[in-house]
């Protein structure tokens, strides 16, 4: 189950972020437009536009993050690993999991470190 998931999130995450996206719903929207015009605008129209598409932007919001979840924690592994393969301190692997002070007191000491090695 979550293969397909992850399968169907893959592709409707490049089908919306494809170029032709916009001009399609450009269109899309001028002949909604027209058909409304066409009813005179009957008052289900636009609970239907409201509804549809409130419904769309969610899933493709959900979609979307569910991809960016996937490839931050994929970069996040990549970034351990090439920390445990350095010379770096392993003090810096999973830095995205700690507080922000510690983070900002762990870049503060980096910094320190750079400007002794530079003197």
């Amino acid at each position: 189950m979550r293969w397909r998931f992850r399968q169907i999130s893959d592709l409707a995450v490049l089908w919306a972020g494809h170029r032709a996206v916009p001009v399609t719903l450009i269109i899309f929207a001028v002949l909604w437009a027209a058909v409304g015009l066409h009813l005179s605008y009957p008052r289900q129209w636009f609970l239907l536009t409201n509804m549809v598409g409130t419904l769309i932007v969610f899933f493709i919001l959900l979609l979307v993050q569910h991809s960016q979840n996937r490839d931050m924690m994929a970069l996040q592994t990549k970034l351990d690993e090439l920390i445990r393969s350095s010379k770096a301190g392993n003090h810096w692997i999973a830095a995205e999991k700690k507080e922000a002070e510690a983070i900002e007191e762990m870049r503060q000491q980096h910094q320190d470190q750079i400007s002794e090695t530079m003197n």
